[in-house]
This record gives C-alpha cells, structure tokens and sequence, in this order.
C-alpha cells in the first residue's frame, strides 16, 4: 500500500480497480510515401481482430436480440465481399490500410444502397459504421472498452478519448498530465467522478496495481483489506447521498434564475430528465464529432438534436454549435498544425472556415427546431460581423429547406461570451444577438492570458479574479439594457463560492452539471432569498415620488449647474449629478426597488469615481446607518436621495466615508461621501449611484 499527494482538478472520492487507457499507442494515419503491402495488411487485420474482440464481447453482454444483432456483424466483418475487397486494394494496388478501407466500403455501400431488396440496402449502415469503428482503430482513436466500472489510468487523457468510452464504466480518473480548466476536468464534472493528476510515478504504480483509492487529493495504491473494505462502504454512503442531493427539491418556478443542465449528446437524456432541469442550457455538439473516422451526417446530427428537443419539449434546448479545436481535435478535419491551438482556428472560425460542415449541421439543428424550443448558440465569437455571417448563412439554409418542402424553423440565435472583446462589446453584439451565455472557462483563460491546458500554471488561473466578475457583470447589464437574457454556462456556474456574486452581477440563467442541477437549484433559492432580504432592509430613508421619467438627459455633469434657459419646458431641473458617469435610465437600474419605481422615480449613474457631490444649496435631511446613502432637502424643498451602489447595505458601511451630518448646510459641489468603488466591487456589488428627486 502507498499514499501520493496529487492535485485535484475535480475533488471526490472512489474506490475500484484501474483501467489503464493507452492514448500514446498511435496506429498512425495514411502512411507518406509508397506503403509497404505487408506492413499495410497487418495493420488492417490487426483493426479486424480488434473489432471482432469487440462485437463478442458486446455480444456477450447483451440480452438475446442486441446479441443477435452484434453477431451479424461479426458475420459481416469476416465476409470477403467486404475484408477480402479491403485486403485485394492493398496487394493490388498498393493502397494504404486506411485508403483501402474507405475505398471498399464505399463501394460495397453504394452496391447495397442500388439493391431493390430492402433488407439488402438496410445492411449499408452497418458496412458505414463497421468502416468508422476500424478507421478509428487504424488512426489511433479507437482503444478496448472497460469490462467494469473502474478508475480511468493514463498519461494524458483526451475528450475524445473519454467521451468514447461509456460513462457507466468510469468512477475516478487519474492522469499525469492535467489541470482544473481542462476539458477533461470539465468532462469528469459533469459524470461526478473525481479526476485528479500531477505524477508520472503515481501513474505508472497505478497501472500496475489491483485496487486504488481515490480521496480528496490523495491516491493510495493496493489499499490493505480493512481499508478497501471501508472505503467500499463509504462510496455507497456516498453514492446514496449525491442520489439525495439530485433528487429535485423543488417544484419548478420557486427561483428567478433558470437552473439548466449541460450535455454532451443524448445518451444523457435519462439522467437529464430525471435531474430536475429546467432546460439544456449547453449541449455540446463537438462530441458527436470526436472519436470518429468522419464528420457525422446531416442525418444523424438531427437524429440526436431532435431526441433531445423532444425529452425537452417546451423547455429551451440550447445546441452549441460545433467548437473543434485547441483540445478538441477530430482525426478526419484536415487543420494545419498549430503553436498555440488555443489561439487559433477554433470555435465559430473553424465554422465559417468550413462552411460545408456548418451548413450540414445548421440544416440539422433548422430541422430539429421543429421537435422543440431549439436555441443555437456560436462558441468564440469576437465580433459582430462573425454572428451576421453565421445569421446569413442561417437565413440562406431556410430558404434552401423552404423551397425543398423540408419542414424546418428558425432558432434564437445567441452568443457565446468568451473573450475579452465580445465582453467589451456586448453592447454591439446584443443588436444581433438573442441572448448571452458567458463561457467562464474561456473567459478566464483569455482574460489572464493563460491557456488553461498548459502544465504547472494552476496558481495563476483564477476564476475568481476581479477581471472576470466586471466583465460578467458587463456582459449582463448590456443584456439587460437590450432585453436579452444572459446565462452563465462555464465552471463557474456550478460553484457554491461565485453563485450569489454572479445574480449580483445580473445573470439570469446558470447552466450547470446534470449533476449539479439540484444543489445548484438550492443555493439559487437561498442566495436569492438571502439578497430580498438585503433589499428589504435597506430602506432606511423614504422618499417621495414625482421625479419624471427620462430625468436622466437633463441631469447636468457633476459641479455643473443648469440654467432655465438649458432646460426643456415641464423638464426644468436645477440640481447636479452628484458624480460624473455614465446615465442609465430608470427602468434599467439592476434593483427591482429601484426601477419598478418603488423608491420612486430614478436615474442610475455608472461612476468615473468615488466621490460625491452635494447636488444642491440645501440641507442634508438623513444619513443612513450604513453609510450608503444621503438625503438631502433643496432650498425649494424638494426631496434628493444620493443611494450609492446596489446591495451596499451588506456592507455595514465599510467602504464608506460620510463628511456631513444630518442638519449639516450644504452648497451644490460641496464633498458629502467619498465612496472606495474597488472594494464594493470586490464584494461582489454594483458601484452604480442612484438619484431620486421630489
């Protein structure tokens, strides 16, 4: 027995045997220069011999009617017509294994689909799938199955590689090579297993040991008899608990933020169902397109939008569509190589690089549209001309299915927030877009300058960083100023430490693990209940209400003051903002106290800087307990509330620095507050100033 300190991308704990994935042991692909014909046929019958193993073992666990099926395809594997064709082009004439084999079985498909006989043409899709499953061997992609459910093993682990292998199988995993942000850390989230990394020498007595441990940020190695004992006892205690956990625990509407769930295809459909979600807030597409010998057909893309639009009904099903690249490459899409993947052509780029491949998959999500309340979504966008050219090629596909009589509907189309500039641009992106899902993966990667699959840089990424929260915090308010909802599907989403802080921030929606769904749908109930009660008690001061609306356009810069003859007849006011900024109108003021017109008519000022002016001759009429805000009455009487931030009650005034008392004179422009706007933000607060004038 023996203990290694690891890191842990995804803590947890897990107890079985280990199952070691060989991602090194590539086949290779069409070979350059003139093959070897021996060296080709083994390579083929290697691929034979290894599917052969497959289908029998399949077989062998299947009930009677799917064993029938596993062994007509063995039959069909072992048929001249098809391996002795595949065998005849490599002596013949000099092919490689891989050329040879698309050759025959495209041949051998186009016999069959010409038959008049219709049990004849049914056996195409099996010759197309047997020709994937020994492509896949041949180019390194394809590797035996666990037989039972065990901890993964390996070097370094793909997401193609582990989205291929069934999810039932896998407890734990354990690699050399990781980190938090990876891929496969978010892949082994959204299972709930543990994944953890960082030694070659815990690896390698991984593979060689019989039953492993792993807890927290610990693996142990060929534990004694007494221990794995326990630690099987624990799992199921563990294992009924998260059942407990997931159960939903609340009926469906008992929060304003939307709890979705993430997917990666419809074999998540009985656990998504079953989950409590409100909707699938990211399904990603990509993994119908890993771990494969070739794009996947219109077809079979609408096959799987369509089964999960209709589990969903009338629940929103966003589809991401396609994000291949950095970490996520597939064998059969010709990129050149690359220095940095994760800068380069990715996401919606590849998309539009590709457009034969994205015209495929649109024509499949228009069709699905129908089955459900479908919503596309474009990973990696950093401009608006990126999202009019996916919108044009969008209309011109419905056109096409239009004239073709194929039954279709136009999706929402939104956009991933990602990067720092569709961030910085939300604005604009919000007048194309239908709504915002911030990726908060990307996001900190970009905004950090750190690729998150780089080696030994986990101290510096932070999810938590400042830059990350004000860019949320952005992205939603432009949505708001919009009307577009805005969702957070990252990491992010699913942390207990950011949740209250991102409805802080304004998000609407959060998309989580379908693991996660139902903690996630209880921390949104408690947070929320947590902020009305904050809200509740910040009203110390009452202010009357007649402060007309759009106020905001006559309120001068701050020290400034308007003249009679500056204003707009019934408009006049003679009071200055109390802090330059930028204007934002009454009904888009982030607090419903506020822009329901509760606390009366309002303006919000987004402010340059800390501090506040007098915004009249007048006398300050109260100073709340908190620090955060002043009333003051004109010399004319009427009534000024100065409330600055959103939520900064919690504060109990730290932050704050009030120069006045109540009773104090004041002359317009004089100093009242002086307001630390970073450390309101790091509480997770709005800076926003609010005026409301009677």
């Amino acid at each position: 027995m023996k203990t290694f300190e690891l890191k842990a991308a995804r803590e947890g704990f897990a107890v079985g045997v280990p199952f070691a994935v060989d991602t090194a042991a590539k086949k290779g692909v069409s070979p350059s220069g003139k093959p070897e014909a021996k060296k080709e046929l083994a390579r083929f019958r290697d691929a034979a011999a290894w599917l052969d193993r497959e289908l029998s073992l399949a077989g062998k666990r299947a009930d009677r009617d799917s064993a029938a099926i596993y062994e007509a395809e063995r039959m069909l594997l072992g048929d001249q017509a098809y391996t002795g064709a595949v065998e005849a082009l490599i002596r013949r004439d000099g092919l490689d294994a891989v050329s040879a084999l698309r050759k025959a079985g495209q041949a051998l498909e186009r016999q069959l689909g010409s038959s008049e006989n219709e049990y004849i043409r049914g056996r195409t899709d099996d010759v197309r799938g047997l020709s994937e499953r020994l492509l896949a061997f041949l180019v390194g992609e394809a590797a035996d199955q666990p037989l039972k459910p065990s901890i993964l093993v390996a070097g370094e682990l793909s997401p193609a590689r582990l989205s291929a292998i069934d999810s039932a199988m896998i407890l734990g995993i354990l690699t050399e090579k990781g980190s938090p942000a990876s891929h496969v850390s978010i892949l082994a989230g959204n299972l709930g297993v543990p994944c953890l990394y960082g030694s070659a020498e815990a690896v390698a007595a991984a593979r060689t040991c019989g039953r492993l441990i792993l807890d927290g940020q610990k693996l142990i190695t060929d534990p004694d008899e007494d221990l794995y004992r326990a630690a099987l006892v624990r799992m199921e205690e563990e294992r009924k608990n998260r059942e407990r956990q997931n159960t939903p625990a609340m009926p469906e509407g008992n929060t304003r933020t939307v709890v979705l769930a993430n997917i990666t295809g419809p074999r998540d459909l009985p656990e998504l169902v079953a989950s409590g979600a409100q909707g699938v807030g990211l399904f990603r597409s990509e993994f119908l397109f890993l771990d494969r010998a070739e794009a996947p057909s219109e077809e079979e893309q609408f096959e799987a939008y369509r089964r999960v639009a209709e589990a969903m009904g009338e629940k929103e099903t966003v589809i991401r569509t396609l994000d291949l690249g950095s970490d996520k490459q597939a064998s059969w899409l010709s990129q050149p190589e690359e220095k940095n993947p994760a800068l380069g052509c990715r996401g919606l780029r590849l998309c539009l690089a590709h457009q034969d491949l994205f015209r495929a998959q649109l024509r499949a999500l228009l069709r699905a549209a129908v089955y459900g309340h479908v919503k596309i979504m474009l990973p990696m966008v950093t401009s608006v001309r990126e999202v009019e050219a996916a919108r044009t090629l969008m209309n011109e596909i419905a056109a096409e299915l239009s004239s073709e009589g194929t039954p279709y509907a136009v999706p929402p189309l939104g956009v991933m927030i990602e990067t720092p500039a569709a961030a910085l641009t939300a604005e604009k992106l919000a007048d194309r877009a239908d709504f915002f899902s911030i990726g908060t993966n990307d996001l900190t990667q970009y905004t950090l300058a750190l690729d998150r699959e780089a080696q030994g840089l986990d101290d510096y990424y932070d999810p938590y960083h400042e830059s990350i929260f004000r860019l949320i915090e952005m992205t939603a308010a432009a949505g708001h100023r919009k009307k577009i909802p805005t969702s957070v599907c990252g990491e992010l989403a699913a942390d207990p430490r950011a949740l209250e802080r991102l409805l802080r921030c304004g998000v609407d929606r959060l998309s989580v693990s379908i693991f996660r769904i139902a903690e996630t749908k209880r921390l949104v109930a408690e947070a929320e209940k947590e902020l009305d009660a904050a809200r509740s008690e910040r009203e110390e001061i009452t202010i009357p209400r007649s402060l007309r609306k759009q106020a905001e356009k006559d309120l001068p810069r701050a020290g400034e003051e308007r003249t009679d003859d500056d204003a707009p007849p019934q408009r006049m006011l003679s009071f200055a903002a109390p802090v330059d900024g930028t204007l934002i109108p009454m009904e888009e003021i982030p607090d419903s106290v506020f822009s329901s017109g509760t606390m009366g008519e309002c303006v919000g000022i987004m402010p340059e800087n800390g501090t506040i002016l007098a915004p009249c001759d007048g006398v300050v009429s109260a100073v709340a307990q908190a620090g955060h805000a002043i009333g003051f009455t004109a010399s004319d009487g009427r009534e000024i509330l100065i409330h600055v931030g959103i939520d900064t009650v919690r504060m109990g005034g730290k932050g704050f620095r009030v120069l006045v008392r109540e009773g104090n004179a004041v002359s317009k422009g004089d100093p009242v507050m002086e307001a630390d706007l970073d450390l309101i933000r790091e509480a997770g607060l709005s800076p926003m100033v609010i005026v409301a004038v009677s």
